[in-house]
């Protein structure tokens, strides 16, 4: 009898303490692999942590939850998650017949978004939105207009927006006034904020490129994506990685089903203005000013309210998404 109540205890410790995490315990149980310096995943099993199932082919690995699919590509460093393309830290790995996810990306990307925010749980009262350049930076330029007057007309209309869902909204500028990048961080830490978000207009030497995008925190131990060299310092931007990408996917998908804008993708970078938040933050790339259609498209005041109402509900969607 004595036998029997030890055992039962046993099993019942077990269920609190192990059963009662799965998200937590599932890294434990995943095989792994190592190649050039990265510890990589089976992508199967973390897949299966999730109750997900996963399905390859010669091109590509989908990966199925309930009704979200995400398609990875061998020795690619972007994926297709329900439709909205996300960058990767590392490439995916192909070995001996199995295919692997590196472990920043498992810990930092496929979690926050297979779980959908009901892990994390955060205030969201105090946003300062971040109008970037001002004053003597007037930032890029197309043939009329001048990044600092876009991203400010921008700001306004998203602050207005989000002010009628009751959020604390704060401008970092509210006229053309030059700050610096520490300036602007330490803005929302001194002001407690709750998220951050810094708008951007964008340009490229080659004036075909147009489209959205949207920028997290690079995780420490990786490269950001335009650049091939990895990172181990970690800063204080980096305690809110996992949150960062969740704000990041939430504000892209939102712009783009907004605006119709070509997807460039949700991508990681160590932008001072990012370095240094004690909050959530991103910042967002609206359009490029060297593109004759987005230059065009930034000018209408039509289109700067679809902007807008696409980071607003980008916001929203994120606040809603996590834990009660």
């Amino acid at each position: 009898m004595k036998r029997f109540w030890k055992i039962t205890l046993f099993l019942f410790l077990f269920a609190v303490f192990c059963g009662g995490a799965p998200l937590e315990a599932a890294p434990q149980r995943l095989r792994s692999v190592w190649a050039n310096g990265v510890r990589y995943l089976d992508l199967a099993d973390a897949a299966a942590a999730y109750g997900g199932s996963v399905a390859n082919d010669s091109d590509r690995t989908v990966v199925t939850l309930g009704k979200k699919r995400l398609i990875f590509y061998p020795d690619k460093r972007y994926a297709i998650f329900d439709g909205l393309r996300v960058n990767l830290c590392n490439p995916l790995l192909a070995r001996g017949g199995r295919v692997y996810l590196g472990q920043l990306d498992h810990a930092n990307v496929l979690t926050p978004y297979l779980s959908s925010g009901k892990r994390y749980r955060h205030p969201v009262t105090k946003i300062v939105l971040d109008p970037g350049h001002g004053g003597r930076d007037q930032g890029t330029a197309g043939s009329r207009l001048l990044e600092k007057a876009v991203t400010l007309n921008l700001s306004n209309r998203v602050a207005k927006i989000l002010r009628t869902y009751g959020y604390r909204v704060e401008l970092t500028r509210s006229r053309d006034v030059a700050l610096s990048l520490d300036e602007r961080s330490a803005y929302a830490n001194r002001t407690g904020a709750d998220l951050f978000v810094s708008i951007h207009a964008n340009a490229s030497s080659d004036r075909t490129i147009r489209g959205v995008e949207t920028f997290c925190m690079t995780p420490e131990g990786a490269a950001s994506s335009n650049s091939g060299k990895p990172e181990s310092r970690r800063y204080p931007g980096n305690a809110n990685n996992e949150q960062n990408f969740l704000l990041a996917s939430y504000l892209q998908r939102s712009l783009l089903a907004r605006t119709g804008a070509e997807d460039r993708g949700v991508k990681f970078a160590r932008f001072a203005v990012l370095r240094e938040i004690n909050c959530p933050g991103v910042l967002v790339e609206v359009g490029f000013l060297s593109n004759r259609s987005d230059e065009a498209n930034l000018g209408n005041p039509a289109y700067l309210d679809k902007l807008a109402r696409g980071i607003a509900s980008g916001i929203l969607n994120y606040h809603r998404s996590l834990g009660k």
